[in-house]
């Protein structure tokens, strides 16, 4: 996956779960470059961002999370956790078996993209997996953004242009997706969701 794919899904995730339109301070893009340089993979950081959510959800305090690095611990935790299941990228896949979550995923899924999602189950190593569900879920929703719904992004985000133009563009696109994913009611598409 092209690291700006990584940057991106990472901001639209956080900004779904904000529930806000959201600008990544540098401090936060340099933390998902770490990640990105570690080779932590992006459903790894997808779900332990949830996971900070939840439990600031579940707890009395409801914090406001206002900075990726609030999910920085719970990424390194999952991560260490996970690592053996992204170890072998070669000949066996860790999981029993992952057809039964792909062919889950491809039921969730309109024709061309179910197909190819069920092909995944004759590979046999889940890094690569992960690699082709992420480019499989980019051409999706780049398939789904219509003019309209780049018209409506663009028109909810406001006057955005004091904003430097590749921060006015990342941020757009961050918001494209996740407003496509909740409109089509798309799965991530994941080994690894829960």
């Amino acid at each position: 996956m092209a690291s700006d794919d990584y940057f991106l899904e990472i901001e639209a995730h956080f900004a779904l779960r904000r529930n806000t339109p959201f600008i990544l301070s540098a401090k936060d893009w340099a933390l998902m470059q770490r990640w990105h340089h570690e080779g932590i993979p992006l459903p790894v950081v997808i779900e332990a961002i949830d996971s900070v959510f939840e439990k600031n959800e579940t707890s009395g305090r409801r914090k406001v999370i206002s900075s990726l690095s609030y999910c920085r611990h719970a990424v390194k935790e999952l991560w260490d956790e996970r690592k053996d299941l992204f170890v072998g990228s070669g000949e066996t896949t860790p999981e029993s078996d992952p057809r039964a979550r792909l062919e889950a995923l491809a039921q969730q899924l309109q024709e061309p993209f179910a197909s190819r999602v069920r092909e995944l189950g004759r590979e046999q190593s889940v890094p690569r997996i992960e690699q082709r569900l992420m480019e499989i879920e980019h051409q999706m929703i780049d398939s789904l953004a219509t003019e309209t719904i780049r018209r409506q992004v663009a028109d909810s985000l406001g006057d955005t242009s004091k904003l430097d133009p590749k921060i006015r563009a990342r941020t757009e696109e961050a918001n494209l997706r996740r407003r496509i994913r909740e409109q089509f009611h798309l799965p991530r598409l994941t080994l690894f969701a829960r």
